[in-house]
């Protein structure tokens, strides 16, 4: 099961992206490269933190998953290069299911509301306007793992 796609998100990351940098008409490949990009942003977040962590599903690559560690690919350059935009329940190792299915998949997770706090510090930026950085993402994986201890003491 799919658990996020960039393709989804597609359609309004476009029409922000337009928006913001006034373009009409047909995107270049170029824009259309960064579109993709605004789309995954959000996921390709987490799906740092899951490699970071080592969470990381039995067949994903490994060498892409140390350059993903290393600070030499973002997370949503993974996403995109070795997921094709998707992240599945493959993609994570079966025991942390539980719980990216009630932080990040569920309708009540905390997920976007931690990624808003932390990545978009303006209330009028767009959701798929962004293509965060580092100190976005340490902001962040702080959010992600305290809401992991909380879900790991709750099941003790």
């Amino acid at each position: 099961m799919a658990i996020d796609r960039a393709d989804w998100h597609w359609e309004t990351a476009e029409e922000e992206f337009r928006e913001k940098n006034g373009v009409t008409g047909e995107l270049t490949q170029e824009q259309i490269n960064r579109v993709w990009l605004y789309a995954a942003n959000h996921i390709g977040l987490f799906v740092k933190w899951i490699i970071d962590r080592g969470f990381e599903g039995e067949d994903a690559d490994p060498d892409l998953c140390e350059k993903v560690r290393a600070g030499e690919m973002s997370g949503t350059e993974y996403l995109m290069i070795n997921c094709d935009g998707k992240l599945w329940e493959s993609d994570i190792r079966e025991d942390i299911l539980p719980f990216v299915m009630a932080y990040y998949y569920d309708e009540s997770g905390e997920y976007l509301k931690h990624y808003a706090e932390c990545c978009l510090d303006d209330d009028d930026k767009p959701c798929y306007g962004v293509i965060t950085g580092e100190e976005d993402y340490k902001r962040l994986k702080a959010k992600i793992d305290d809401a992991y201890a909380q879900f790991l003491a709750e099941k003790h």
